[in-house]
């Protein structure tokens, strides 16, 4: 019998999605509603396993961990950012994402985010429970610059959102052409441009080598002293404690973050203590639809792979391996 785990449903979202009754008739199904702590614990928890669930970033399954899993063939994952794809397609362990299903949750987180600083939504909650009656005014979004760096799926849905604030969208990648960016109303800048026009900078390049730190202290020198920053990016693209010294000295007026790191949050990261900022724990592709629509397309690629025709298959070479 197939021996299928969910590593990581810490919040009961996807047994509450009803998704996972799907797969009982197709083998043993174990949940787990807590991240394991160790890559020991892990190793036990997978031990025997021929398919596990990994939800977002919550689960490290590295090589070390993915190498003493002798019996894993498939990892249905929701966000491969904690997988180590080259090491689990050398060991012919197929992994299956789940593309587009938070897109439309994070276009509206960045507008919550945005709103927040503009209107000082969080800091003026947070007066008034501390019975501080502060009130300052906040800035309008109609005729502004929203630059969105990295215009892919999710940097598309905040751009198709933008005319419903009266917001102008400008947008700059390193593959982005002209005429993708006018299919969803922007218009294509250079780098420079982005980042010394932009009124508000939304962050969405993907996570590689070469985006590592693109975020730098040099390149937000560039942006207005008025400007905000959106980061809805994974952890690193912007370099946060240079963000930290731009807000302190007050070289930009403000930034809302998403933080996308592993959990819990590290006390001493300088943007926890950074003045003008909304920050929220990696919420940005969390709401109700968007776990339902995840664990709909986990559960489908698992079906789909034990069916013999696999679906969202992040790594294909592994297929090669006989690996089904």
């Amino acid at each position: 019998m197939v021996k299928i785990v969910v590593c990581d449903d810490t919040d009961g979202a996807f047994q509450k999605s009803g998704e996972l009754e799907r797969l009982k008739p197709a083998g043993a199904l174990i949940v787990y509603g807590d991240v394991a702590e160790t890559r020991e614990e892990v190793v036990e928890r997978l031990a025997g396993v021929s398919i596990a669930v990994a939800i977002r970033d919550r689960t490290a399954l590295d090589r070390q961990t993915l190498a003493s899993l002798t019996e894993l063939k498939l990892i249905a994952s929701t966000g491969p950012h904690r997988i180590d794809i080259k090491a689990a397609t050398e060991l012919g362990i197929v992994v299956a994402g789940t593309p587009g299903t938070s897109t439309s949750s994070v276009g509206e987180h960045v507008f919550g985010m945005i709103l927040s600083l503009a209107r000082r939504i969080a800091v003026s909650d947070q007066a008034l429970r501390q019975r501080r009656w502060e009130s300052s005014p906040g800035v309008e979004l109609e005729g502004k610059i929203l630059g969105i760096l990295g215009l892919g799926r999710t940097g598309g849905a905040v751009a198709r959102r933008a005319p419903a604030f009266g917001l102008q969208v400008i947008a700059w990648g390193p593959s982005l052409t002209e005429d993708r960016a006018a299919s969803v109303g922007a218009r294509m800048v250079s780098e420079e441009e982005l980042f010394r026009t932009a009124d508000i900078l939304s962050v969405h390049l993907r996570r590689s080598e070469w985006s590592v730190n693109f975020v730098s202290a040099s390149r937000l020198a560039r942006m207005k002293p008025s400007a905000w920053l959106i980061d809805i990016s994974w952890s690193g693209i912007v370099d946060r404690k240079a963000l930290a010294a731009a807000l302190g000295e007050q070289r930009i007026a403000g930034a809302a973050l998403d933080l996308c790191d592993t959990y819990p949050v590290d006390g001493n990261d300088p943007i926890l203590d950074a003045p003008n900022t909304v920050l929220t724990p990696h919420l940005a592709w969390q709401t109700v639809e968007s776990y339902q629509r995840s664990a709909r397309m986990a559960v489908d690629n698992i079906l789909a792979y034990l069916g013999g025709k696999p679906l969202n298959v992040v790594n294909p070479e592994a297929l090669r391996s006989g690996n089904l």
